[in-house]
């Protein structure tokens, strides 16, 4: 399979992800989705809204190297920082702060149903580039982490599948905590 067929696919299964999630969500009131459990966590909408901002980073790097070059093929190593980009997001218990470039600010204090539609459009235009990727792009260096650096472009989707996960496992326990 294409490098650009696997990067569709990975995109369609984190689509599929986030689609599952929101219908979970639908059972729950707008207002207690925008609420905070304590003043110290984030609401489910500012989870959301931290995903809209790092996919709205992911897709504006693409688009800015797409446009000024200055990309390659992804090195040996991308792999492995991506794998173990995974692996660190995947240990239960551990916490991280979220890197500067994607922390929420003041006005990205939305409610929920604001924070769905900006995470509807974001993936919505995702989907679109990912479509009309020339082949074989999928396998430059077109992601950058903030902390790992410079991945190809299947390598940042299956990182953000990974962080999405994380994500909506503490989006589920956000909803509990405030029904």
């Amino acid at each position: 399979m294409s490098s650009k067929n696997l990067l569709l696919k990975e995109f369609s299964k984190m689509e599929s992800e986030r689609l599952s999630i929101l219908k979970e969500l639908s059972s729950y009131s707008e207002q207690k989705l925008s609420e905070k459990p304590s003043p110290n966590q984030w609401s489910v909408a500012e989870v959301i809204m931290h995903l809209v901002i790092a996919e709205r980073g992911a897709l504006a790097y693409m688009n800015k190297k797409l446009e000024f070059g200055g990309h390659g093929k992804a090195a040996i190593g991308s792999g492995l920082k991506q794998r173990l980009l995974n692996l660190a997001i995947t240990i239960p218990g551990l916490k991280y702060k979220a890197p500067t470039v994607v922390e929420l600010k003041k006005e990205d204090s939305v409610d929920y149903a604001e924070a769905k539609a900006k995470w509807d459009a974001v993936r919505s235009e995702m989907k679109k580039e990912y479509e009309a990727l020339n082949e074989k792009l999928a396998e430059h260096e077109l992601f950058k982490h903030p902390a790992a650096g410079k991945m190809s472009l299947l390598q940042g989707i299956r990182f953000m599948r990974q962080h999405m996960n994380r994500h909506i496992g503490q989006i589920r326990n956000t909803a509990k905590a405030v029904s």
